[in-house]
């Protein structure tokens, strides 16, 4: 059993990302755009643009579509400007904090983004997404995006949640150890292939969470990481960075679990109308600690104490039990029971954000 506590990512480790956060220039088919140049649609205040790519060099007068000439970059909300005019529903980005807010009152000018009789907080930016953790929102573009990071610090791990994606690739680099010090990349699609039926017919999913415990501890290192789709949206939850604590071992008493929020209202006559939505998952496990690191283990409870975490019963993410034992989330006990002379049990309830 183990755990990421995170670091937090700031502005100044966020190198770069193909996924935008403010608006781009508006679209003029008289001008000549390059390959990688991007543009959208004049902005609303308040409204949502979408930005498109350029996949070609002189580029002029092609309809922004997906094709040859444009791709799909996704969207975008206008920057928070107190001189301008927002109505109810209307979406503003304030890149200071990276977060979203929701304007509930037509008319919407001047007033802060702190008066919550005016805003709603609606959570970070499409491209931080991944890397705030007390929300379960998903950094989501069209087919493909990339992000590269420097933590700044020592750090052994990397984990990512909620993954909607074909194929990944991670490769961190090193200016003082002279080039790539870590590199992995495939596949994320997966069969459970039980039956010859299965063999023939069954459908393939994708891999949802992947973890690496191996990477070397450099400070200046520097990490790339893509995601790619054949088609269709690219999603990625969380992607946790740290450095692993080992509790101990999971036994195999270990439950996977939801709290289910769907509901069932019926008529007087019994007929029913249900109310579907997300899951959430959680896990019940018993941990055995040797007693040389229960003080450890009592500092990582004390630190992730109404914090969010990467944990895994499991390490190996090609395990059959990976999945349902891999969250990011927060505890909801950590008991540690020390009536044993030289082993130490923790009871540990993990539910996801």
């Amino acid at each position: 059993m183990q755990v990421i506590p995170p670091l937090t990512i700031t502005d100044a480790m966020f190198t770069s990302s193909t996924v935008d956060e403010t608006v781009a220039a508006t679209y003029n088919a008289g001008t000549t755009y390059d390959t990688g140049d991007r543009a959208g649609a004049a902005p609303v205040y308040g409204s949502a643009q979408t930005v498109w790519e350029s996949l070609q060099d002189s580029n002029t007068g092609n309809t922004q579509e997906e094709g040859v000439w444009w791709t799909n970059k996704g969207t975008v909300y206008p920057v928070y400007n107190s001189g301008s005019s927002c109505d109810t529903g209307g979406i503003v980005t304030d890149t200071t904090n990276h977060w979203l807010y929701t304007s509930l009152v037509d008319g919407n000018t001047g007033n802060p983004l702190t008066d919550t009789t005016k805003w709603k907080f609606s959570g970070p930016s499409n491209k931080w997404a991944l890397f705030y953790y007390t929300r379960n929102k998903q950094t989501t573009v069209p087919l493909t995006f990339t992000v590269v990071f420097a933590p700044g610090v020592r750090v052994n791990s990397l984990a990512l949640a909620r993954i909607v994606a074909d194929s990944y690739t991670l490769t961190v680099t090193s200016s003082d150890y002279g080039g790539t010090i870590y590199s992995s990349s495939g596949s994320l699609y997966s069969r459970e292939t039980l039956t010859w039926y299965d063999y023939f017919f069954g459908e393939f999913d994708t891999q949802q969470s992947l973890a690496f415990f191996d990477i070397p501890p450099y400070a200046d290192a520097i990490f790339t990481l893509t995601l790619t789709a054949a088609s269709g949206n690219v999603s990625l939850g969380a992607c946790v960075i740290g450095n692993f604590v080992y509790l101990g071992e999971a036994l195999l008493s270990a439950v996977s679990d939801v709290i289910n929020f769907s509901s069932v209202t019926r008529t007087s006559d019994g007929e029913a109308t249900m109310s579907p939505v997300r899951n959430i998952p959680k896990t019940n496990q018993i941990v055995y600690c040797d007693k040389s690191r229960v003080n450890k283990v009592r500092a990582v409870r004390e630190e992730l104490n109404g914090l969010p975490a990467f944990w895994f019963g499991v390490n190996d993410d090609t395990d059959g039990y990976f999945e349902s034992l891999a969250m990011l989330g927060y505890y909801r006990t950590f008991s540690i029971n020390i009536d044993m002379p030289e082993k130490a049990a923790i009871n540990l309830e993990v539910e996801e954000i």
